[in-house]
């Protein structure tokens, strides 16, 4: 009965301790220090240019707000506000996520790209 009741204990608890384990790992993100390094500049750089090719805008990049980096199996994971100008329209701020491959010939992807709400 003793046996038993270990074993149950234990199809109970464990399937819970490693399925909470991976998120603690995933979610781990590193602020950007120095949003005026050139790392950070040429990658918000790409992202403003990969947008304006796809969506036939002309956006102008102005600066890096703030930012975050999560390491994945496919590269690393950029997560940035930056600063825009589009036209004659006040400044705005976008939220861009970027892959980086670290390698090839475009080891840079462009996630997503989308505009802030003013509210934030």
């Amino acid at each position: 009965m003793r046996l038993q009741w270990v074993l149950a204990v234990l199809v109970l608890v464990v399937p819970l301790v490693t399925a909470a384990a991976p998120d603690v790992v995933l979610e781990t993100w590193d602020p950007v220090q120095n949003t005026s390094e050139p790392y950070w500049i040429n990658t918000a750089e790409f992202a403003v240019s990969s947008y304006n090719k796809h969506e036939k805008k002309n956006l102008v990049f102005e600066s890096v707000v703030k930012g975050k980096t999560r390491y994945e199996v496919t590269g690393l994971y950029i997560v940035l506000v930056i600063k825009v100008k589009d036209g004659s329209l006040p400044s705005s701020n976008y939220d861009v996520g970027v892959r980086d491959k670290y390698a090839g010939p475009n080891p840079l992807d462009l996630i997503y790209f989308h505009r802030r709400p003013k509210f934030w």
